[in-house]
């Protein structure tokens, strides 16, 4: 399957990095400038991640880019069942990481994107794939390639 054709998440440092342009970061921003083409799911938790973290003028801007791709971005306002939150927890995970691992499994998304190289780095046999920035946007430009 092409990261064209599934849903996918964004972590929370995808967001921020790529609406802060860190220039060290560039697939961040990258990223945000395909939203037209990826269908991304935001789940309750990174947007609390991304709100405690943002400015509010930032947080504005946000809502602004969303605004503009209804059918491509869904914000996701259910909670996560607090069991499978809770059995992330039990795997060692901390409470906002597995917080998102539950959202994405219970949303059956199966690829999170996310610069946290130690998020979930310790557990296998995830019903969900994780990707850099810069690994998505390698894919990005190759399902571009084989649907030219």
């Amino acid at each position: 399957m092409s990261i064209l054709d599934e849903w996918i998440v964004l972590d929370t440092n995808v967001w921020i990095f790529g609406l802060r342009r860190f220039p060290d970061l560039p697939a961040c921003v990258e990223l945000l400038e395909h939203l037209d083409r990826l269908r991304v799911v935001v789940p309750r938790q990174i947007l609390q991640e991304i709100q405690a973290n943002l400015s509010d003028e930032e947080v504005s801007g946000l809502f602004r880019l969303l605004s503009r791709f209804p059918e491509r971005v869904k914000i996701n306002w259910e909670k996560t069942k607090p069991n499978l939150i809770a059995r992330y927890q039990n795997l060692g995970c901390k409470l906002g990481d597995a917080a998102v691992a539950a959202h994405l499994e219970e949303l059956g998304i199966k690829l999170l994107v996310s610069e946290n190289r130690d998020f979930l780095e310790e557990l296998s046999d995830l019903p969900f794939r994780r990707l850099s920035a810069a690994q998505a946007m390698t894919e990005l430009r190759q399902s571009r390639m084989r649907s030219n």
